[in-house]
This record gives C-alpha cells, sequence and structure tokens, in this order.
C-alpha cells in the first residue's frame, strides 16, 4: 500500500528526495540509483497532482542534488559524507552513490533510534529530580515541617508525572517551594548570627572569669575561634574532636593531680604529727632529767644514786631512740612530701601542654592565630628587652585556587600539611610557622635581621622545589610568594604583619615564587609605637 503523500510539497524536488530516502530506508531497499529513481516517480505520479512538465521533470540526478542540499541544511553532521556523495553524482558515479546513499541511510536510521530513547532520558531526569527533593531538599528542611512535606508531594508528583504537560504542572508547584525557601533563608541565617552572638558572650564572659594560666583557657580560644570564623561542618566536626580528646586527656591529668594533692596533704599530715611526738617525748624526757636531778640534790646514799644513775641513761638511751626513730620517720614523709610535690608540679605541666594543644591549626599542626599572637608578643617582648632584632614573613602559596579546582579540596588540604611539614624540616628550632587562614601563614624568626630571614625563607623555597608534594604518586610543584619586614622597636603586631604582606603582595606581583623585602616602617609610626609602648 502506497504511503499518503499528502503532507509533501510535490513541487519542491528537496522535499520529495527526502521521503524518498525515507521509504527507502523504511522498505529495506537497495539504495540504487534505479530503486531511488522508481520510488521518487511512484510519489510523484500516486498524487493527484497535475503531472510535472517533462523540461521540469526531476531526474535522478537532480532529486539527488536536491538532497546534497537539504542534508547540507539540516544534518551538518552528515558533511562528509554528504560531500562524497555531491562528487559522485557530479561525475555520473552511480556505484559510489549507492554506496554513499547507504552509509548516509543507515547514520540517519542510527539518529532516529538514538532518539527514541528520549522517553528513557525522561524518565531518568525524572526521577533524579525526584531524589533531589526527597534526599537533598526534605532534610534540609528539618526547620520547616510545612515547606519539608510541601518538598515531599513534589516529589511524589515528579514520579507520577508521565508527560511534558504533567511535568509543566508541577514546576508551579516547584518555584513557590523554591520562592517559600528563599523567604525563610533571612530569618535562618539571622537565627544563626543570634546563636553565634550569645555563644560568643558566654565564652568571653567565662574567660574573663578566669586566670590566664587557666588549663580551661585554652579550649575556651579554640570555641571562640570557630566561633568568629565561618560555620562549616569540617570545621566544627574537628573542634570538636580535638576538644573532646583534650578533654578527656586532661581529665586523666587532674584525676592524677587530685590523687598527688592528697598523698602530699596526708603526708603533710604525719610529718606534723612525727613532729609533735617527738616534741612531746622530749618534754617528757626533759621532765624526767628535772625529777632526777632533784632525788640527787636530796640523797647522800651511794647506792641510790647508783640507782638513780642508771635509771638515767635507761631514760636517756630510750629517748635517743625515740629521737633517732622520729628523725627516720621525719626524713621518710619529707621524702614523701618531696616526690608528691614533684608529681604535682609533673601534672600541672601536663596540664598546660594538654591546654597548649588548642593554640595549633588542627588540620596543618601548625599555630593557630592564638599560638601565633602568643608567640608574637612572647618574642617582641624579648626583643624588646634585650635590643635585638626581630623579623617575620608573609608566605601565600601561589596558584592555590587552580590547584584546588583541578585537583580538589583534599588535594589542596595536603599541599598545605606538606608546606607545613618542609617549613618545620628546614627552619631553626627557634622559629615559629603560623597558619594565617587559608592559603596563608607567617613565620616568626626572633633573633633575625632581615637580610637573614629573607635568606632563611629563599632557602625554603629551594628546599620545596627539591621535596615534591606528591599527588596519586604524581609529583606537584608547590611555591609561594613571601614578604618579609623586621619589626623595629615598639611596632604593633598588625602594622608589623601589614608591612610583610605588602612586600608579599609585591612578589606576587613580580611574577611569584619570590621574596621581597618590605622598607623600614615609617618615621611617624614608629615614634606612635613608641609612645603607646
Amino acid at each position: 500500500m502506497a504511503e499518503p503523500n499528502d503532507k509533501i510539497n510535490l513541487a519542491n524536488p528537496t522535499e520529495v528526495a527526502r521521503e524518498t530516502l525515507r521509504r527507502l530506508a523504511l522498505r529495506r531497499i537497495a539504495p540504487t540509483p534505479d530503486n531511488y529513481q522508481t520510488l521518487y516517480e511512484e510519489i510523484v505520479s500516486g498524487s493527484s497532482a497535475q503531472p510535472i512538465a517533462t523540461s521540469s521533470a526531476a531526474t535522478a540526478a537532480s532529486a539527488l542534488s536536491g538532497l546534497v542540499m537539504d542534508l547540507n541544511l539540516h544534518h551538518p553532521e552528515l558533511a562528509a559524507p554528504v560531500e562524497t556523495l555531491n562528487q559522485a553524482i557530479r561525475k555520473n558515479d552511480w556505484m559510489q552513490c549507492r554506496k554513499q546513499l547507504g552509509q548516509i541511510t543507515l547514520q540517519l536510521k542510527q539518529q532516529g533510534e538514538n532518539s527514541g530513547g528520549g522517553g528513557e532520558n525522561l524518565a531518568l531526569l525524572r526521577d533524579l529530580l525526584a531524589k533531589t527533593l526527597e534526599f537533598g531538599v526534605v532534610t534540609q528542611l528539618s526547620h520547616s515541617p510545612r515547606l519539608a512535606e510541601k518538598a515531599q508531594h513534589l516529589a511524589a508528583a515528579v514520579r507520577d508525572a508521565n508527560s511534558a504537560s504533567a511535568l509543566r504542572s508541577v514546576t508551579s508547584g516547584l518555584k513557590s517551594l523554591w520562592v517559600g525557601i528563599e523567604m525563610q533563608a533571612p530569618d535562618l541565617q539571622q537565627q544563626q548570627e543570634m546563636l553565634k552572638r550569645i555563644l560568643l558572650l558566654l565564652v568571653e564572659n567565662i574567660g574573663e572569669l578566669l586566670d590566664d594560666d587557666t588549663w580551661l583557657r585554652g579550649q575556651l580560644d579554640m570555641v571562640e575561634e570557630v566561633i568568629a570564623g565561618p560555620l562549616q561542618i569540617r570545621s566544627l566536626q574537628e573542634a570538636e574532636k580535638r576538644l573532646k580528646e583534650v578533654i578527656y586527656k586532661q581529665s586523666m591529668v587532674k584525676h592524677g593531680l587530685r590523687e598527688a594533692t592528697a598523698t602530699l596533704k596526708a603526708t603533710m599530715t604525719t610529718f606534723v604529727s612525727r613532729m609533735r611526738d617527738a616534741v612531746a617525748a622530749n618534754d617528757e624526757y626533759q621532765g624526767k632529767i628535772a625529777t632526777h636531778i632533784e632525788r640527787i640534790r636530796n640523797t647522800e646514799d651511794v647506792l641510790e644514786l647508783n640507782r638513780i644513775l642508771e635509771n638515767l641513761l635507761d631514760e636517756t638511751r630510750s629517748a635517743q631512740a625515740d629521737t633517732r626513730r622520729a628523725h627516720e620517720q621525719l626524713i621518710g614523709e619529707r621524702d614523701a612530701a618531696v616526690q608528691a610535690e614533684s608529681r604535682i608540679k609533673q601534672l600541672e605541666t601536663e596540664l598546660a601542654q594538654m591546654s597548649a594543644l588548642v593554640r595549633e591549626d588542627p588540620m596543618t599542626r601548625s599555630l593557630n592565630r592564638r599560638g601565633l599572637d602568643d608567640e608574637f608578643a612572647r618574642e617582641a617582648s624579648r626583643a624588646d628587652r634585650y635590643d635585638t632584632p626581630f623579623s617575620i614573613a608573609v608566605l601565600d602559596v601561589d596558584n592555590f585556587k587552580a590547584l584546588n579546582d583541578k585537583r580538589g579540596h583534599q588535594t589542596g588540604d595536603e599541599a598545605l600539611i606538606h608546606l607545613v611539614k618542609v617549613a618545620k624540616e628546614e627552619l631553626r628550632i627557634t622559629d615559629h610557622i603560623a597558619r594565617m587562614g587559608g592559603e596563608e601563614f607567617l613565620i616568626i624568626l626572633p633573633n633575625t635581621p632581615l637580610d637573614e630571614a629573607a635568606h632563611i625563607v629563599t632557602r625554603l623555597q629551594r628546599s620545596l622545589t627539591k621535596k615534591y608534594f606528591l599527588d596519586n604518586n604524581e609529583k606537584v610543584l608547590i611555591t609561594f610568594s613571601a614578604g618579609v619586614a623586621q619589626r623595629v622597636p615598639g611596632e604593633s603586631q598588625e602594622a608589623s604583619i601589614a608591612r610583610a604582606d605588602s612586600a608579599m603582595y609585591e612578589a606576587k606581583h613580580s611574577g611569584k615564587n619570590r621574596v621581597c623585602l618590605a622598607p623600614d616602617a615609617p618615621v611617624k609610626a614608629r615614634s606612635e609605637d613608641h609612645a603607646d609602648f
């Protein structure tokens, strides 16, 4: 049965040629020029339209040329086989035409089969959208049961939508959901900021009640540092882990400290008791001596005098034995007290060390901001007291964002850990490295003039080029730009770091992987710092 031709413009050879090619594929007829001519004439003659004049009647060659034009217009991806077909038509090479028509027909058929999978793709997209709503959106709306329920209903509606119109009806619900979420976002952010302020105020007030050397100070500083910055789940988890570790260790140390204190108290009590017994025994002996003196004064009997002498010697020997025993016991109690005191000092040192753990950046094990402030203040005070040079260096890893984007944030973190590890190996024991934030670090170089500090930082740069960072066994070169500044007497920490930071940016703009020296502090700044000092 002939296919209907009512949708074909028979006056347009291109449309007729396209329909001819389609029917060749549908009927599985070999695409030879003769078969193509036969089908072409069938389409034209099977219509009620007026016969085409002989002068304008389409031949196989003209029809194929029209087909070439149409394919070039609507299927540019077939440019190569279509061009080969066009060359064959011009040369009247019908064998080559047959071959190219077969290839083009096959490719068009494959494209049709591939496009037929649109239903499967649509189902996959519906499933992904539904899962996004169920597992990505609903779980984030626990604070708003109404919006969570709405997202759950939308997920069910997406799963049931089997047509484009059904999906379009769901879009209005999705828009309404996003509007609701957007309207609640400022309230949630405001609540979070308010909770942060309340917690920060609580931490600060507790800190005011504590001595500077208390073991709890370090823990409060860590909590304050986490609250002050943007709340990220990773930093919160790391802070919780570190605090639990420190609290557990400190509880063990405090338990030992209480035991040592109780031992010292018991020892001191026994010591005092022994002293009291020794004094009492001495008083008793003195009383007996006085009695014997009185007896000697009141007798003239030689035998009585001998008995008094023997009693006196016996009591003296007994008193000496008691004194010796008391002396040995007192020495023993004294040694126990010394040991207990030594144990208490050791436990207090361990407690201070536990508190010092929170002075480190948990990821890189370099000093954190609190550790940086403590060390800077200590070294600045020493430099001012003894009039010694004190330099610092601000380091910033080059192209760190590109490293993160290309290899992922985990690799970026490992690169920072590698940098700190190499720095600790290369720097002197008196130097310190602290993380200021992100990929920026500060090196404290006490008792070091500017030129020597620059030499130390340059040496660290060279070491990084030799000690490669490995990412999946691939060598990755890590470099940094640095600015070095020598603190002037009385200069504040902020002013010194600002000068080194400006020099670091100069190193960045000069080509990276460089060390630049900061100029001396302005005279005005120096005089102001000295006045404050």
